[in-house]
């Protein structure tokens, strides 16, 4: 009898165990040892009419708006693709039938950027109708839910229980998978009742502010409790014509434990990519012979404008009611394929005003981060690279004014540093960003100080952003100037024997696919800005400021000695080309600018950015007449001559 009895409870345990088993599989709940699909190497997601059955297929998970058929859900099944229904917990759309029958009270008020109305979920007929809704898509097949706009709960704080009952009913009522977008509020209530947690925006987003993609990091330290309980994906945004911003936005994913999906459009309705397909895209690459993206050499041929750099922080010339792509276009017809844009850290966040002149709706935005994103991307449409210049820290100080210097006056090394970081990642957003200049004309620093800051800026930019240049101007007079004295950024005298990399040449067989045997120093050179660095001095002539020089009797044929001797014999070398240089084109000037570019033709300097497309620079005047519009015929002539070289 003894071994009867044990042997009936062991039947009973058995069965009370299969009985709780069958629950758990109801349920789904979290249990120490997940189905393994739970944790997927991939995931896509596509909320299009038609899904892209091919590429969803391709995932272990995929999360579609329930627009598939009985048989589609099956056949991605059968391909190993378990397939979740998208469902909305937070929010009702406007054009939702639904909306009409949910009471006043049940409407907490409209979400700005999508126009669809947010909900309590405390809400007994919202309630029901998501209740609802859910079944209906559990018996069509979905292996689960996604469940969407839970961070209604972030912005309406008292909903927030409300949404941890209802997600959890979800689980005990109906059953299947669930995967919470964000709600992080709530997280803690709810993670027994999930499967997954998504981080939409992870890194990179669309910004409805200003109307761009952009790269943007967001902490994601508070999900640590949770790695290992939780999947956790990651779901970031940018077009397939960004490639750096996808593969930035994957490698961060990666980096803190998250399974990565890059969507094309905000809408999530043209498609994506796996992260772990997202390539490198090309990286633009400095050598002595000219610069190249990828293997393909690009011409330098630019323009300086400025205008975001000033307390206007707008490009100037739109108060006369020509556009930024009318300006473009022109520029991009004259021949120009470049323009380095003077900027200040102003123009860099939210918060500060375009000037009046320049406000004006549908052709320049208020606001001056939204303006600077738009001056890029109208850029990018229109073909021209931009090479981004930290002009000044203090914008009130434009003019004769300038520090000489990247910091100070309360403005510290870090605040730069950050401000550096920033650009380059709102380079990642714009691919004809090709680099960055670290700061304009040090010429208070000695080239030892200015070498060691600028080591420390090009880190700072190429760890932020890998596929750009850094910029490196010259110094001023504080450094050894071969007894010529040099103009702001022209002095680069030290630097032909103190670079700021000491072998340039070692980098050359690395462009072209192989690996230099003879590499003195290599070991001594941080990996990152090997191919990066680009030298760009400043130079001017007597319509600037009159150097003893420009009065010597054999002007300007003395000019040439002090040109090598200030920058000139790094080329070859050494990646160089010209950040500025122009004038009034006119008597002594005329006759400096006409030696200089015989000069740069005889030394093969392909890079040159002339100061300025702006006819209001005082002490230059402009490529552009005072009416904004008519070019200097003398200055286009003679710029032409330069674009007319063969290109490297």
């Amino acid at each position: 009898m003894g071994g009867t009895n044990r042997f009936y409870i062991f039947l009973l345990l058995l069965l009370y165990a299969c009985v709780q088993g069958a629950k758990r599989e109801l349920m789904v709940v979290w249990s120490s040892q997940p189905s393994v699909f739970l944790f997927p190497a991939r995931y896509a997601v596509d909320y299009s009419s038609s899904p892209d059955l091919d590429h969803l297929s391709q995932a272990d998970l995929a999360i579609v708006q329930p627009v598939l058929s009985v048989a589609e859900i099956q056949s991605l099944e059968h391909k190993g693709t378990k397939v979740f229904a998208y469902i909305t917990i937070g929010e009702i759309e406007q054009d939702d039938s639904a909306l009409s029958q949910l009471p006043s009270a049940c409407i907490l008020g409209q979400n700005p950027y999508w126009g669809s109305y947010y909900v309590d979920p405390r809400c007994t007929e919202w309630q029901s109708l998501v209740m609802e809704r859910a079944r209906a898509l559990r018996s069509m097949g979905y292996s689960g839910l996604f469940l969407d706009t839970v961070d209604t709960a972030e912005i309406f704080p008292q909903t927030r229980q409300g949404f941890v009952e209802l997600i959890c009913r979800l689980r005990q009522e109906v059953g299947g998978y669930l995967i919470q977008n964000r709600g992080f509020v709530v997280l803690e209530g709810t993670a027994e009742c999930v499967d997954a947690v998504m981080y939409e925006d992870l890194s990179a987003r669309y910004d409805f502010e200003v109307g761009q993609y952009v790269y943007l990091e967001q902490d994601a330290d508070f999900l640590a409790p949770y790695r290992g309980r939780l999947a956790l994906l990651a779901l970031d945004y940018a077009p397939p014509d960004r490639p750096a911003l996808a593969w930035k936005a994957c490698q961060r994913a990666r980096s803190l434990g998250f399974v990565g999906y890059v969507a094309y459009n905000v809408n999530l309705s043209e498609g994506g990519i796996f992260c772990d397909e997202v390539p490198a895209p090309p990286s633009y690459r400095a050598t002595p012979q000219g610069v190249l993206r990828g293997s393909q050499p690009i011409p330098l041929y630019g323009l300086n404008w400025f205008g975001l750099e000033t307390l206007d922080r707008a490009p100037h010339g739109l108060w006369t009611g020509r556009t930024v792509p009318d300006f473009l276009a022109q520029i991009k017809d004259l021949g120009f394929t470049a323009l380095r844009l003077p900027i200040s850290p102003q123009v860099l966040t939210t918060g500060y005003t375009t000037a009046s002149w320049a406000q004006n709706p549908g052709m320049y935005p208020a606001d001056a981060y939204a303006g600077f994103l738009y001056f890029l991307d109208q850029a990018r449409q229109a073909g021209l690279y931009i090479l981004l210049d930290f002009h000044t820290y203090d914008p009130s100080r434009i003019g004769g004014g300038l520090p000489g210097r990247p910091f100070g006056d309360g403005y510290t090394k870090e605040n730069w540093l950050a401000d550096l970081r920033r650009m380059a990642e709102i380079a990642l957003s714009f691919p004809n960003v090709i680099g960055i200049d670290l700061c304009n004309e040090p010429y208070a620093l000695t080239w030892t100080e200015w070498k060691a800051l600028a080591r420390e800026g090009a880190e700072a930019v190429l760890m932020a952003n890998p596929f750009i240049l850094v910029a490196v101007e010259g110094v001023g007079n504080a450094s050894d100037n071969g007894g010529w004295p040099a103009f702001w950024g022209e002095n680069l005298t030290e630097a032909y024997n103190d670079p700021l990399l000491r072998e340039y040449f070692v980098f050359l067989p690395v462009v072209f696919g192989g690996k230099g045997n003879n590499s003195p120093g290599l070991s001594d050179i941080t990996p990152s800005l090997l191919g990066h660095v680009l030298y760009l001095p400043h130079t001017y002539g007597p319509s600037v400021y009159r150097q003893d020089y420009f009065n010597d009797p054999n002007f300007p044929r003395n000019l040439p000695p002090i040109w090598e001797v200030h920058f000139g014999r790094m080329a070859g070398k050494f990646p160089l080309g010209i950040g500025e240089f122009g004038g009034r084109y006119e008597g002594d000037d005329k006759t400096w600018q006409d030696a200089f570019v015989d000069y740069l033709l005889a030394k093969g300097i392909r890079i040159f950015f002339y100061w300025a497309l702006n006819p209001n620079s005082g002490d230059t005047g402009g490529l552009l007449l005072d009416d904004w519009r008519t070019v200097h015929e003398g200055k286009w002539q003679l710029l032409r001559r330069l674009m007319s070289q063969a290109g490297p």
